[in-house]
């Protein structure tokens, strides 16, 4: 299986990244925070679900909010070119397979593409990083060789971590001395249960003797409570007995009274009916007083006839209160105004300076519009430009004037301290003829010249020394340029040494040459310095001499520009000064304060018009004042000061409305008593004629009659109810009827015999019920104590628990053999071969130092180095058991390659490694590589420039340049 390309939609901080693999080695390299670890992850996202959001793993969701997930382009051995596509969805994500023949499927597609490998199995085989090789430093000996085992051999790390979890729970649930494991304590607990239930057991044998004391008791108290209730019964009947006594002496005595009194009839609710009528009378009687005088009472209140019209013109008044009171605000407003703008109009002109009360017309007609403020700010404009350019034109003549003068000053300071002499310029003119001949006379000694020295031929043997040199580096560089060099030079040394021997006499012209040089060979820096300095003196003097023509020529030009702008300030000021003699103003002011003079003017203008306008007005307004303080006097018939007219006017309006109300509301409460004096004398004379016929009832003359009358009726009311009481109750007790000669003596007596022999059957009563109590308490406490049937199920749950207790520990027993089993049989069968071609690894990565990897008896690896001594894998170095972990895992992956064909994911895990066991694994992965497609991460370097065969894609760069073609 090889992955071909990589579609990112939205991952982490990668967005729409597409990423192209190739078969073999593909290096991926980029500095920290490039997102390494975010294409890595991307890879077993896609290919194996999103985390749950729970999960410790990351789920990498775009930070911007944009389409999360991607897709993973791979050729299969089986399947062809496939496509993965995960995107967002449930937990895990959506997931679409695109088959080659156009066909998809989902995660139980992608399930058997993936040969049914999760992400736990895939990581443990295909996928390893520097974080896992980080933690061998901290493992001892057992745990080392586990970790190993499981790189060696599929599904034995999963069972590692079962095994460990079964004998940890194992250990939790007994140990053979121990007190903290479940099942330890369970046993504990049952003996102490075995003893409580012996003794609750005693308890309980205590019961029956109790039972049937209690049972003989309640027979004997049910014979006594039968005898207290017959007691009980006399006493109660004596004591009745005994109540009835005095009112069988009262009914005899009411009896008697009734005999004396007779019987007399009175009218029913007599007095209350009386006392009624009467209190009657007395209402309707002053209540008739009263409506006389309230009659009489109006009549005199009653005031005269009232001018209806009078109120109506008030009112009209009245409602026009508020333009009243308008037009006095105006008046008042106007006038305060008008003493504003008179105000405001003298200080203008104060401002102004003027003092010609002349001048106020002028500048009422004067022209203010905006045509004249343009011209006028025209003049001042052109004016304070040209005396901006006056001013300028003055600086620059002040500076170029101090220009000349420093350049003239400068020009004598030259010429006073720096100038040549006339025989230096001599020299330097003739140094030129000097310096041909002289080169004529070198080239002439040099080639041509005699010499009788043996340093004739020194010459010649250096420049074919040269030439030998030249000719050695050509035969050591391969440089043919440095070859044909040394050629010329050997000929040019042949040609001087053929030269120097066919001189054979003396040439008096080589001597002449000679002492030439000799008298000028040496000077040539002193006369270069020499022409260099006149030359400088030269060229700053001509710089001076024409920086001080041109100085005097500006000047002219500056001062001539200065007479013409002072004639043009001098025109406008005086077309500015006619234009503001205009507006009545002698002379020129400051330019600065001439738009504030017009602005002014414009202002005095326009409170003049104001002025005009507001006098209109404040005329108008007094003349309606004045007719309408001529109405309200006419209403009122009186002159009004107008400060009060209307608060007179309203109080007058005020009293005339309440005369008019009072009148009409006398006239009607006059109606409306008349009927009722009518009805109320009407009432008086039915009530007095009601009082006559009840005293004829009762049979009495008079009140007093009455009264005397009614309290004989409650005297023989009350004995009757009385009699009737006493019969009632005697009728209660049936008892109205008693035994002639039984006194009160008789009665009490046999009450206090009937008293005593109840007390002594109380006493009897009580010690049995005590007695009974006791034993009840007993029986109940044995028969509520559910300690020992509690203890009982308590034991029976204890053993239980005991039991499931013991089936776990037999069951996690069982896996822990079984997995020690089948660790055994991977060890045996499965293993072997992968340890074989891990061991090959193994020596090829350590260059030989151990020859192969071992397993113990014991289950533990060793390394063997090539002398045959065996070492323990946790005494090796930190990179040597990374190289040990390393081969089983690739070893592991190579035995899989048929039924897991899949890529191997390497996340920097050789940063340990020296330079030579570095280039071992770059060699051996490399080979791996034509069998198999590796993904290797990298924030390293050099690490990238060490794959030379590699698919080498920078991370970094790959993301700008997608990002720019984006844009």
């Amino acid at each position: 299986m090889i992955i071909e390309k990589l579609s990112i939609y939205g991952f982490g901080k990668h967005e729409d990244l597409t990423i192209e693999l190739g078969p073999g080695i593909n290096v991926l390299y980029g500095l920290n925070e490039a997102g390494k670890t975010t294409i890595q992850q991307f890879i077993l996202h896609v290919l194996f679900g999103f985390p749950q959001r729970n999960s410790t793993l990351l789920r990498y969701e775009p930070k911007s909010g944009g389409k999360y997930g991607g897709q993973i382009q791979l050729i299969d051995e089986v399947y062809g070119t496939c496509v993965v596509e995960r995107i967002r969805g449930k937990s895990a994500g959506e997931v679409t397979v695109h088959f080659q023949d156009g066909t998809t499927g989902n995660e139980e597609q992608l399930k058997v593409l993936l040969r049914h490998y999760d992400r736990g199995s895939f990581e443990s085989i295909f996928s390893f990083s520097l974080l896992q090789l980080q933690g061998f430093e901290k493992m001892n000996q057992d745990e080392l060789s586990r970790t190993l085992l499981a790189s060696g051999t599929t599904g034995v790390d999963s069972l590692l971590l079962l095994e460990k979890k079964m004998e940890k729970t194992m250990n939790d649930l007994f140990k053979k001395s121990g007190k903290v494991p479940e099942m330890n304590v369970k046993i504990a607990e049952l003996r102490e249960l075995e003893l409580d239930i012996k003794v609750e057991q005693e308890k309980v044998e205590e019961y029956t003797p109790a039972i049937n004391r209690i049972n003989y008791i309640d027979a004997e108290l049910l014979k006594l409570h039968e005898t207290k209730r017959k007691i009980d019964e006399t006493i109660r009947n004596l004591k009745i007995l005994r109540q009835a006594l005095p009112l069988y002496i009262k009914k005899e005595l009411l009896e008697n009274e009734l005999k004396k009194l007779g019987m007399i009839d009175f009218p029913t609710d007599g007095i209350r009916r009386f006392e009624s009528l009467s209190e009657r009378l007395k209402e309707i009687t002053a209540k008739k007083q009263r409506i006389e005088d309230e009659i009489k009472e109006l009549e005199k209140r009653k005031p005269l006839e009232i001018d209806a019209d009078r109120r109506t013109e008030m009112e009209l008044l009245l409602a026009q209160e508020s333009e009243w009171h308008y037009f006095r605000t105006t008046s008042k407003t106007a006038e305060d105004e008008i003493r504003r703008l008179e105000g405001m109009k003298h200080r203008i002109f104060d401002r102004l300076g003027m003092k010609d009360k002349e001048l106020e017309i002028q500048l009422s007609n004067a022209d203010v519009s905006i045509r004249k403020e343009e011209e006028m700010h025209d003049l001042i404009t052109e004016l304070s430009n040209c005396k901006n350019q006056i001013t300028f034109a003055e600086q620059r003549q002040h500076q170029i004037e101090k220009d000349i003068e420093e350049n003239q000053t400068e020009l004598v300071l030259i010429e006073n301290e720096g100038a040549p002499s006339l025989d230096e310029i001599e020299r330097v003119n003739n140094w030129g003829r000097i310096q041909e001949k002289l080169a004529e006379a070198k080239a002439y000694v040099l080639l041509g010249g005699k010499t009788t020295s043996n340093n004739t031929h020194r010459t010649p043997l250096f420049l074919v020394l040269v030439a030998v040199i030249l000719f050695i580096f050509t035969f050591i560089q391969k440089e043919l340029t440095l070859g044909i060099v040394g050629l010329i030079i050997f000929g040019f040394a042949v040609y001087l040494f053929l030269k120097s021997r066919s001189v054979t006499k003396k040439d008096p012209l080589l001597d002449e040459m000679t002492e030439f040089i000799r008298s000028h060979s040496g000077k040539e820096e002193e006369m270069e310095q020499l022409k260099q300095r006149i030359q400088v003196f030269n060229q700053k003097r001509e710089v001076l001499k024409n920086s001080l023509t041109k100085s005097v020529e500006k000047l002219q030009v500056v001062e001539t520009e200065l007479e013409m702008l002072q004639i043009e300030e001098d025109r406008i000021e005086s077309s500015l000064i006619q234009f503001l003699g205009i507006y009545g103003f002698d002379g020129l002011p400051s330019p600065g304060i001439v738009p504030e003079l017009f602005r002014m003017i414009r202002e005095w203008q326009e409170i003049m018009r104001d002025l005009l306008v507001i006098r209109q007005e404040k005329s108008d307004v007094d003349l309606k004042i004045g007719e309408r303080i001529k109405e309200i006097e006419s209403v009122l018939r009186k002159m009004v000061p107008p400060e009060a007219i209307y608060e007179m006017l309203r109080r007058e309006s005020i009293q005339l409305n309440e005369e008019i109300e009072t009148s009409t509301f006398i006239s009607s409460n006059v109606d409306r008593l008349i009927p009722l004096l009518t009805e109320t004398t009407l009432l008086v004379d039915s009530t007095k004629e009601s009082l006559n016929l009840l005293l004829r009832e009762a049979g009495a003359e008079n009140e007093e009659d009455l009264y005397l009358i009614y309290d004989n009726y409650l005297q023989i009311k009350r004995l009757k109810d009385q009699l009737t009481d006493t019969k009632a109750q005697l009728s209660a007790n049936n008892l109205l009827e008693l035994n002639k000669g039984m006194t009160e003596e008789e009665l009490r007596n046999k009450g206090n015999s009937a008293e005593l022999e109840l007390l002594s059957i109380n006493e009897q009563i009580n010690e049995l019920i005590n007695e009974k109590a006791e034993l009840v308490h007993k029986t109940k406490q044995l028969l509520t104590d559910e300690t020992y049937s509690q203890k009982l199920q308590l034991f029976e749950m204890k053993k239980a628990e005991f039991g499931e207790l013991a089936i776990k520990w037999s069951q996690n027993k069982a896996i822990s053999e079984a997995i020690k089993r089948t660790m055994s049989e991977l060890k045996e069968k499965k293993l072997p071969e992968v340890l074989k071609s891990a061991a090959e690894l193994f020596c090829n990565l350590t260059d030989e130092n151990y020859s192969s990897l071992v397993v113990t008896n014991e289950g533990y690896f060793e390394a063997v180095q090539s002398n045959g001594i065996h070492y323990p894998v946790v005494e090796l170095s930190q990179a040597t058991k990374e190289q040990a972990y390393i081969s089983l895992r690739l070893a592991l992956a190579a035995s899989l390659k048929g039924s897991a064909p899949f890529p191997i994911i390497m996340d920097d895990p050789f940063v340990h490694f020296d330079g030579k066991r570095l280039s071992n694994i770059i060699e051996t992965v490399s080979k791996l590589g034509q069998q198999r497609q590796f993904i290797y991460f990298t924030c390293h370097k050099d690490m990238k420039e060490k794959w030379q065969d590699a698919n080498v894609l920078d991370i970094s760069r790959l993301g700008r340049e997608q990002e720019e073609f984006i844009r």
